[in-house]
């Protein structure tokens, strides 16, 4: 009890001569900016603190003598236009270190952030920098947001090489493409980027990487990955209609269904379609694939296919070649699925959200210097909007998942 009063006595002390302290600052503040009354206010904290210090340092160990040295000017960066330069107050001994410095060394750190979180919402380097130069009057070089930017990949190498769940609902696989340099000349590759659902109905990214072109080849050893990485079952795959891909997925995820993009393939006949004929071979088209409600079956689907053939065949006599036997089956895969979830799962669209969010990120970076820096960003833009969106807001119609009994 005695010394609960004690300390209360001290506390009242220091609270008066801070009091003090900033009413002589306020009653002098004529002509004095909020940078320097900042200022005149920490080094008092800090004198405050000195004289704690010694005070406490002669109590425990009156053996050991130290005593004020006068102080040291240190330069803090600030999110105002000005630097602060403070005057730090020391001891003889030197052992003295202000707790008011950590604060300031959180400002620091603050610019660090915000120069980052500008990097990663879409500026480039150049237009970060320059921002942080006209707005904070900070210097901070392109290397330096480059380097500040690495960080991402200590993450995404951690990511790379963690565990997956072992069962995921629905994976699906696309690439976008974007421009990189790789030795003196610059082209555009294909950054494959796959997302699974997990069983909680959550959505997760489960792999990004880096091919000078898509082909089933490249998405065989990304799904090669996957399994290395703990993923033993997966119902479903949706994926485009590169030739050769239900083969490889077939391979390393036998039991898995296979659904190639309705949508691509709809993109694809369409280029090859006369301007006139364009309205209503799109309506013609998208009603063979409109297989949504209960009552629709595989056998439905595929007469609906051949009448759209026989119709359309004379004015295109190769439009046949669009389907060939034994691939067909693969763009009717979803009727197999409640009819609740078939319209999320007989395309790719789902994570074109996603690919526009990349790209609405990317649009102020011509190109990328390395492979690396690329996919760091990327997996930067990707995992903010993984936390986002799809680690917030599981897709409920999931909940009806399940083959049609």
């Amino acid at each position: 009890m005695i010394k609960q009063i004690e300390n209360d006595k001290k506390t009242d002390k220091y609270l008066k001569l801070l009091s003090s302290g900033i009413n002589h600052l306020w009653n002098n503040s004529e002509g004095i900016g909020i940078d320097k009354f900042v200022i005149n206010t920490l080094e008092i904290l800090m004198l405050l603190e000195r004289e704690e210090y010694l005070k406490q340092l002669n109590i425990v160990n009156k053996d050991i003598f130290d005593k004020g040295n006068g102080s040291y000017l240190r330069s803090f960066k600030s999110l105002s236009k000005n630097n602060l330069t403070i005057n730090i107050p020391r001891t003889r001994s030197g052992e003295f270190k202000p707790l008011v410095i950590e604060i300031l060394k959180q400002n620091q750190e603050q610019i660090n952030e915000l120069a980052l979180l500008l990097y990663q919402k879409g500026l480039s380097t150049r237009d970060t920098s320059d921002i942080m130069k006209k707005f904070f009057n900070e210097d901070i070089s392109y290397a330096t947001i480059s380097n500040l930017a690495s960080n991402f990949n200590e993450l995404r190498v951690l990511w790379e090489n963690s565990k997956l769940d072992e069962y995921y609902k629905v994976i699906y696989c696309d690439a976008i493409y974007m421009t990189l340099r790789r030795d003196d000349s610059y082209s555009k590759e294909a950054v494959h980027i796959i997302y699974g659902v997990k069983e909680n109905n959550k959505r997760e990214l489960l792999s990004l990487e880096v091919n000078p072109t898509e082909s089933s080849n490249s998405w065989d050893l990304y799904l090669q990955k996957l399994q290395n990485r703990g993923i033993k079952k997966i119902d479903l795959i949706v994926a485009d209609g590169l030739q050769g891909l239900e083969d490889k997925i077939h391979h390393i995820f036998p039991q898995a269904d296979f659904q190639k993009c309705v949508i691509h393939k709809i993109r694809s006949i369409l280029l090859g379609t006369r301007p006139k004929d364009k309205e209503e071979l799109s309506e013609d088209i998208k009603n063979v694939f409109d297989n949504f409600d209960k009552n629709s079956t595989i056998k439905k689907a595929q007469e609906k296919l051949e009448n759209f053939i026989l119709k359309w065949k004379i004015k295109y006599p190769q439009i046949r070649r669009y389907f060939n036997e034994g691939v067909i089956d693969y763009y009717f895969t979803y009727i197999l699925y409640h009819q609740d979830v078939r319209r999320i799962i007989y395309t790719t669209n789902s994570i074109e959200n996603l690919n526009k969010q990349i790209r609405k990120s990317t649009k102020n970076k011509l190109s990328f210097e390395k492979y690396d820096r690329l996919l760091d960003y990327v997996f930067m833009v990707i995992k903010d909007f993984e936390e986002k969106n799809w680690l917030r807001h599981p897709v409920y119609l999931y909940k009806k998942w399940g083959k049609v009994k």
